[in-house]
């Protein structure tokens, strides 16, 4: 008796593992069938509150490195891809949100902790367009993390896109305009690409890692550069977000994208500049990764813990 009720419960089970067997036999193997097929039978995601919204901004959690994915009208945009141990976290993450092609990359410079995930983006995700800020040669750097990208690229095929200062793009309805100011730059951290984001009436200002001069030949173009998210330049250093750029973008979230190790960021200088400036500060190292999402009229925060 026991054992005919027993196979009796294990009836239901059966019949649920049955069709999801079916289910996956008829849906292509692809990234955004295997997201679909995971919400389908309730496997949840906290960044799957992103499906809701037509705007959304991933700061992932990649340590002292910055990786980020924005996501609009079906496309998809990668900004740096972390060091190169954390980049099959990054690909995991994009297939996670369903993505198996990029409509663009972006490397805002060449530092290791920016670009050191992307040659595996670039080898194993579909990708349009690759873009990075032309560098002169005193400071193109010589390291495997720099030639693992060009290695990557050159397989595909694909030539590194050089952005014109101001240059606008397009994610869905999504405008982003790309800044490299110039600066006589002495390191790679003032030579980043800087994209401010726009949807509707939130707006997005990614800094990648530009320290004092950069952000001073940026406020110098007179740009507007109010935003609702502050991603903070180079992980919360004192040679980044200043007290004029802060007054500039007046930002409602400063992003900061650090770990705790011994470079003891972010420094305690920034915090107290964004506490004065009446900002909220999300910080990876505390609530993981960090989901901004917008319905074009305001901007909600969400956080991974």
């Amino acid at each position: 008796m026991h054992g005919d009720l027993q196979k009796t419960a294990l009836r239901p089970g059966l019949v649920v593992l049955a069709v999801l067997v079916l289910v996956c036999a008829c849906i292509p193997a692809s990234a955004g069938s295997w997201h679909r097929l995971g919400k389908l039978c309730g496997l949840n995601d906290f960044s799957d509150a992103a499906d809701d919204v037509p705007f959304s901004l991933h700061v992932l959690e990649v340590g002292k490195a910055d990786s980020l994915l924005l996501e609009c009208g079906g496309e998809a945009m990668l900004v740096d891809g972390g060091t190169a141990d954390r980049g099959e976290e990054v690909a995991r993450y994009l297939r996670r949100r369903g993505w198996d092609s990029l409509r663009y990359v972006v490397n805002s410079h060449p530092d290791a902790d920016h670009i050191g995930g992307l040659a595996g983006v670039l080898e194993d995700f579909s990708v349009g367009t690759y873009f990075c800020p032309r560098l002169p040669d005193s400071l193109l750097p010589d390291t495997e993390e720099f030639r693992a990208v060009k290695n990557a690229l050159a397989q595909k095929k694909m030539e590194p896109v050089y952005p014109a200062d101001g240059q606008s793009l397009f994610l869905g309805e999504a405008e982003i305009t790309v800044f490299q100011p110039q600066v006589e730059a002495k390191n790679l951290n003032n030579s980043s690409l800087i994209l401010y984001v726009s949807y509707k009436n939130t707006s997005f200002l990614l800094m990648g890692d530009a320290e004092s001069e950069e952000e001073e030949a940026l406020l110098a173009q007179n740009c507007n550069l109010r935003a609702d998210v502050l991603k903070v330049g180079h992980h919360g250093s004192e040679t980044s977000t200043g007290k004029e750029l802060l007054n500039a973008v007046s930002p409602r979230y400063a992003a900061i994208s650090v770990t705790n190790d011994r470079n003891n960021l972010p420094r305690v200088k920034v915090l107290r500049r964004l506490q004065a400036a009446g900002v909220e500060v999300c910080r990876t190292d505390v609530s993981g990764t960090l989901l901004f999402l917008s319905d074009g009229k305001e901007v909600q925060l969400l956080t991974e813990r």
